[in-house]
């Protein structure tokens, strides 16, 4: 264990190019995710949605905030944008100026965005108008306070009982949430029949299933309801009222098509490996860190699956989960850095032999020419180029592995 020092940092990230090789082998590896988004049928005819969200460094009064934006189709990391403290002063706007930064670039490199996918932002949701694309919202932070929000019709005291709340609703607020993510899978993209099929939540409570999906329990013979029946006007008043205040409601035109931000989550679970957030780095081994872990992510996401596993959690026995078993991880972008690395070592010391020798080479008229490097007329030797370095670069590379 030890601490990276500024003297190591200006000696080896910078003299040395190691810091700028890891960046140019990061902007290799998002490229690359560009190009295989652009090469799917479906972007030249539809275009293609991206997931961002931010990740700060710390719990509160973060120093470093970074916004990746991740393609919809491949779940690869096609753009990264990182703010420090020095850069923007206020952690809690950074995830913005981040996606304004994140957004254009992505878009310079060919890949034809037509529709962000966030968390409950509206700030982001303005500047992605802006542009012309489709807002979208995470469903998940789009429900999440939704049991929250009817827990005043839901649940109090008998003195405020069927007055302030009510009996028949309490045992709405869990199943509602249920509802809500139903609604926004199969409305088909369309806002106005999303709004339609919430409003539709409490008919169906009411034994009206006219309106219901023919594939729901409620359409089959024999059916039972398993919650209490809403009768009461007063009742049926206030839940109508709390659907309406709810943000799949309210912002239905940025959730109609269900997009998750479940994926970017995942890389910023897998930065911990990389940034643990109990240490506070310099931006230049921060901002070199995050992009090994964006080589890691392109060069390891959605690896095949060797077996599935199915558990409960105790906690929730209602809810099952399938956990899968992953091959390997492998870690190619090792090699391609070390091998740039190397390479670009030694072009640099051997540019810097050659200018302190420039001065005694001699060049006659004669003098012989070889794909376009020069000869020394003494000495008959070869002043190296890339194909000389090869032998070079794979004797540094077995020592260093």
């Amino acid at each position: 264990m030890g601490v990276v020092k500024h003297k190591y940092i200006s000696s080896v990230y910078l003299n040395q190019l190691y810091q700028q090789v890891v960046t140019d082998v990061a902007e290799e590896s998002m490229k690359a995710a560009v190009e295989r988004v652009k090469e799917s049928p479906h972007h030249a005819k539809s275009g293609e949605w991206v997931i961002t969200d931010a990740r700060h460094d710390s719990t509160s009064n973060a120093y470093h905030s970074t916004v990746p934006c991740l393609a919809g189709s491949t779940h690869r990391i096609v753009g990264i944008s990182t703010l420090s403290r020095q850069q923007h002063r206020v952690a809690q706007t950074r995830e913005v100026a981040c996606t304004k930064i994140v957004l254009p670039q992505v878009i310079a490199r060919g890949l034809n965005i037509t529709e962000v996918a966030h968390d409950y932002q509206a700030t982001i949701k303005l500047y992605v108008r802006q542009l012309g694309m489709v807002n979208s919202y995470d469903t998940w932070h789009g429900t999440k306070n939704v049991a929250k929000q009817l827990r005043h019709i839901c649940a109090g005291t008998v003195r405020t009982r069927d007055r302030t709340w009510f009996t028949e609703l309490s045992d709405k607020a869990r199943c509602t949430k249920v509802h809500l993510y139903w609604c926004m899978r199969n409305c088909g993209g369309n806002p106005v029949r999303l709004r339609a099929m919430i409003m539709n939540i409490s008919k169906h409570f009411q034994g009206d299933h006219q309106s219901c999906s023919s594939e729901s329990p409620c359409q089959q013979p024999g059916y039972v309801p398993k919650r209490k029946p809403l009768t009461m006007p007063a009742a049926i008043s206030a839940y109508e009222a709390a659907l309406r205040k709810t943000l799949i409601y309210k912002n239905a035109d940025s959730c109609h098509l269900c997009r998750d931000t479940y994926w970017v989550e995942s890389f910023n679970h897998q930065l911990l490996t990389y940034l643990p957030k109990r240490i506070h780095f310099h931006t230049k081994t921060f901002e070199m860190r995050m992009n090994l872990a964006v080589m890691d992510w392109n060069e390891n996401c959605q690896r095949m699956a060797t077996s599935h596993h199915e558990y409960t959690d105790v906690r929730r026995p209602d809810h099952h989960s399938t956990y899968n078993v992953l091959v390997k991880k492998t870690y190619r972008f090792v090699n391609n850095i070390w091998s740039m690395y190397v390479l670009r070592n030694i072009t640099s010391q051997q540019i810097l032999q050659d200018d302190e020798d420039d001065d005694e080479m001699v060049l006659p008229d004669d003098a012989a020419m070889y794909d376009g490097d020069y000869v020394d007329s003494e000495d008959d030797d070869y002043v190296c180029s890339e194909d000389d370095l090869e032998p070079w670069l794979q004797l540094a590379l077995d020592g260093l592995v």
